[in-house]
């Protein structure tokens, strides 16, 4: 059996691949699994099959690899929810995606042991934990 220390879920989004580089790498050096979809944890709020796809892949990855930390990481301006735009203040759009952040940890709190860490990253690259 291979172990890896995390499984990492976050948007597509090229502009953030610096900045979760440069905050993953160290951190998990050993190697971790990546789920990288548009929208990020978006996909296990909705219902329905990009859902199960989602929760799919983190089965595979706990049962192959048996990951010690699950890490969801949401952004600042994510086209999947409208972009920055979409929301009237940078305030009001970090709530937002920390109540995705909130919705989807309970949601994987039902079936996966890990422990689970929520992350917001502004367009500057900055790591926030939530």
């Amino acid at each position: 059996m291979h172990r890896c220390e995390a499984l990492v879920i976050h948007c597509i989004d090229f502009r953030l691949r610096k900045a979760l580089t440069a905050y993953l790498a160290p951190r998990f050096f050993e190697g971790y699994d990546l789920i990288s979809v548009a929208g990020s944890v978006q996909a296990l709020n909705s219902e329905g099959v990009e859902r199960d796809f989602l929760l799919k892949q983190l089965q595979i990855s706990s049962r192959l690899h048996s990951p010690k930390t699950i890490l969801l990481i949401q952004h600042e301006d994510c086209g999947a929810y409208g972009g920055s735009r979409a929301f009237s203040s940078p305030e009001e759009e970090r709530a937002a995606q920390r109540a995705e952040l909130d919705k989807a940890e309970t949601l994987l709190m039902k079936s996966f042991p890990q422990a689970i860490e929520k992350y917001f990253i502004p367009l500057s690259g900055k790591v926030i934990s939530f």
